[in-house]
């Protein structure tokens, strides 16, 4: 059915980083799909002038990765949830998460659906 939503899990609640470096998911194939509706969600972060980004990117091969259309994402901010509504044109799906400063910890979790192609 055009537009059924598909629950989709992309970091579970409540996963915490540890350390200035970027984090991703494993790549999913979003051929069938044309959006997702994700639900983010980040705690308090601890360290020294810690930083926080989220980041929803496609590809097509899996090498090379931009960011998806309406997926820019950012900083929720702290322990508040926002929606985001990442559109897709490549074969590929990831949530990239970068934390930034001295020894930078966070919580965090998106989590929402997946919405069918309309042919």
């Amino acid at each position: 059915m055009a537009g059924e939503l598909v629950p989709l899990v992309l970091l579970p609640r409540y996963t915490t980083y540890a350390g200035a470096s970027e984090f991703t998911t494993i790549a999913m194939d979003v051929s069938e799909y044309e959006k997702a509706l994700v639900n983010a969600w980040r705690g308090k972060l601890v360290g020294s002038s810690p930083t926080f980004a989220m980041v929803f990117e496609e590809s097509t091969d899996q090498q090379a990765w931009a960011t998806c259309t309406n997926g820019a994402g950012g900083d929720p901010g702290q322990e508040t949830e926002v929606q985001y509504a990442p559109e897709f044109k490549k074969r590929w799906f990831r949530v990239k998460v970068t934390l930034g400063g001295t020894s930078p910890v966070a919580t965090c979790w998106a989590i929402g659906f997946l919405e069918l192609r309309q042919s």
